[in-house]
């Protein structure tokens, strides 16, 4: 596999390499989740009908309600959870969950914020590594 090295501003740090389920698009958890499956349930999102369950999440910024952290503490509690997320820029609705996980289940969900210009390189990744002592990722191809 082909490995890029992106730098980034971690939010959340955690050793973590899965597949990549990418967007180019904001997203909600709240509606546009299932949080029994993780599986995108809102018809107007590119990646519907797809399942962040143990993938990294990259879209590119959050929308919508306060209940997206709980949303994904709910996912952690069940077991289908993004592993990681990526965004442009992350807001402390998409943050209370990965930073209460950390406390309340000992679960380490990565969020990092990256550029346009390397959020934009990640389409047709296949693969993102994570790391818990440092400010980039690893894109794999």
């Amino acid at each position: 596999m082909e490995k890029i090295t992106v730098k980034c501003k971690t939010a959340v740090y955690g050793n973590v390499r899965a597949e990549l389920l990418w967007a180019n698009e904001p997203m909600s958890f709240w509606g546009t989740v299932d949080p029994r499956s993780g599986v995108i349930r809102d018809n107007r999102h590119s990646l519907y009908q797809k399942n962040m369950s143990g993938k990294v999440l990259a879209f590119t910024t959050p929308k919508g309600s306060s209940g997206t952290g709980l949303i994904i503490l709910e996912q952690i509690r069940i077991g289908c959870a993004p592993a990681a997320i990526i965004n442009l820029r992350s807001d402390p609705v998409v943050l209370t969950g990965p930073i209460i996980a950390k406390r309340f289940y000992n679960v380490d969900i990565p969020v990092v914020n990256i550029s346009e210009e390397d959020y934009a390189k990640l389409e047709g990744a296949k693969e993102v590594e994570f790391f818990a002592d440092r400010d980039e990722i690893h894109v794999y191809y």
